[in-house]
């Protein structure tokens, strides 16, 4: 590890004292010094430098300039800067068409299908990822054709394809052995793991996290470590050993925020959350939510500010800003010119709409709970206020329901956490057919749900308390019951509130679940 240390620090002065006007031999130091960066995990480093040191390389179009920006694809999407990774994909694409690499224009689309992975564009992913798979079988490349069909896999069983992932992981595997990928085979093996042991194929997952694991650890794949131990901690909570999975997951947040990878620090924290909900501490759980949107929160607002830079200054508008550059620099056609620049302005008018669609957009994003599109918990405190400052003005009722899936934990350990899923944004829609458009419902917690009905008695809120049961039990294609506790506001804070309603919802628990519980007796 020191000695790669070292030779990083060789490889950028090498590339610090090159002479200008030997551009490509100075970008393969910079190349290689950030390969050994990214190979130790170390995506934040990699990617301050590559960032900084691109900005000086803006005209050029060299092969060695479009590997570097294929690089930059990768270690932007890990630290959630996915703007500036489109923006390289094009650049990149664009120059590997122009100097008809193939190979390499392969590998920047499969990586381009991994960015609109994890920006959860599965469309457009599995497009990117069939595309790069149809020019690597064309070159007869056996290689870029394994990286595809993993991706393939892994974007068949996030998306709503309803097709198996297990066959394309397979294939890609073999083809990695054959080839001694050991860069690669690793996350191979991880993902095909956790398919295996999702189909109850527990002794087959176990060897080939085994595998990963070997391999991580003999190339000094820091990254690679921390995936086996994320995917270890996956198994252990299936397995009930949530004090040793929640010790795994801790090593692994920590290399994530040391190294700066937001997106994957944020499906970690989700793993954490989950097993502090099954451990039964609500307060850690809760603890993690909060870290859980304000590392969204951040990302997003990232994301804006990056967007915002994309629409001023992306590839295509650089180089029509040049074209006019050119020609006022000429002083010819000032006609010509005066009817570029007015047509700049009606670009700048539909930039300034793309932008408040996109302002808008990231502010139902931030307020809203993405499985179940419900408004968040973040959102509640501000519209529980509101409501009881109107109650209070204009001397109108104000009631809430507190809901608790029942047994729920059962549901997933039966069916699997991806149909519990798909089971809680059912009920998000359920629910908010049940309601008027004045009233409000949010996702509590876990399996929590808190409804808001404005204007509305005790009559009112159990009419709607049994429609939703009702509702529940035609629409659900798995029976799930829910204990309820209810209460008019009569004068209290929102936070007291809240409590009252809680106990109440407790109280039905403690009565046998699947009822409603008010101030008197439960329905």
């Amino acid at each position: 590890m020191e000695e790669n240390k070292n030779k990083v620090v060789e490889l950028l002065k090498q590339y610090m004292s090159t002479p200008e006007d030997e551009p490509s031999r100075g970008l393969s130091y910079l190349k290689e010094a950030v390969f050994i960066l990214n190979g130790q995990g170390k995506t934040l480093a990699a990617h301050e430098i590559l960032e900084k040191e691109l900005r000086k390389f803006e005209d050029n179009s060299t092969v060695e300039m479009a590997i570097l920006l294929n690089m930059m694809i990768k270690l932007s999407t890990l630290v959630g800067d996915f703007a500036s990774a489109i923006e390289h994909s094009k650049r990149a694409q664009v120059i590997c068409t122009e100097k008809n690499e193939r190979e390499l224009l392969t590998k920047v689309i499969i990586n381009t299908s991994g960015l609109y992975f994890k920006m959860k564009d599965y469309d457009k992913a599995l497009m990117c990822a069939n595309k790069a798979l149809q020019m690597a079988k064309k070159n007869g490349d056996e290689i870029n054709a394994a990286c595809c069909l993993n991706n393939i896999a892994i974007i068949h069983e996030n998306g709503e394809t309803g097709e198996s992932g297990i066959p394309y992981l397979e294939e890609a595997v073999k083809i990695k052995e054959k080839h001694s990928m050991n860069t690669e085979l690793p996350s191979s093996y991880m993902n095909l793991a956790e398919l295996y042991y999702d189909s109850e194929r527990k002794a087959e997952a176990a060897e080939l996290l085994e595998k990963a694991r070997k391999i991580a650890k003999a190339t000094e794949n820091e990254y690679a470590i921390a995936e086996t131990m994320k995917y270890e901690a996956r198994f252990l909570k299936g397995e009930g050993d949530l004090a040793s999975a929640m010790n795994l997951l801790e090593q692994v947040r920590e290399y994530h925020q040391e190294n700066g990878n937001k997106t994957e620090l944020l499906g970690v924290l989700n793993d954490i959350s989950s097993v502090y909900e099954l451990m039964g501490d609500s307060k850690d759980a809760l603890n993690i939510f909060k870290q859980i949107t304000e590392l969204s929160r951040s990302i997003f607002k990232e994301e804006q500010a990056r967007s915002i830079a994309q629409l001023e200054s992306s590839f295509e508008a650089r180089e029509k800003l040049k074209e006019i550059n050119y020609l006022a620099e000429q002083n010819k056609r000032l006609r010509t010119v005066n009817e570029e620049i007015s047509e700049k302005n009606n670009e700048l008018q539909e930039m300034k709409a793309k932008l408040e669609e996109i302002n808008k957009l990231l502010e139902k994003q931030a307020e809203t709970d993405p499985l179940t599109e419900l408004l968040n918990h973040r959102k509640m405190k501000s519209v529980l206020d509101s409501e009881i400052s109107r109650a209070e003005r204009y001397e109108t009722p104000l009631t809430m329901i507190m809901i608790d899936l029942d047994n729920f934990k059962s549901i997933n350990d039966s069916y699997g956490h991806l149909k519990g899923d798909e089971l809680l944004a059912a009920i998000g829609k359920l629910i908010r057919s049940s309601i008027r458009k004045n009233d409000f419902a949010f996702r509590y917690g876990g399996e929590e749900f808190l409804i808001l009905l404005p204007s509305a008695d005790m009559r009112r809120t159990t009419d709607v308390y049994s429609r939703l049961k009702e509702s529940l039990r035609e629409h659900l294609e798995i029976p799930v019951s829910f204990s309820a506790g209810a209460r008019q506001w009569k004068g209290e804070s929102s936070d007291e509130f809240i409590s009252i309603v809680d106990k109440l919802l407790y109280e039905a628990k403690a009565r046998g679940k699947d009822r409603l519980q008010i101030s008197e007796a439960a329905i």
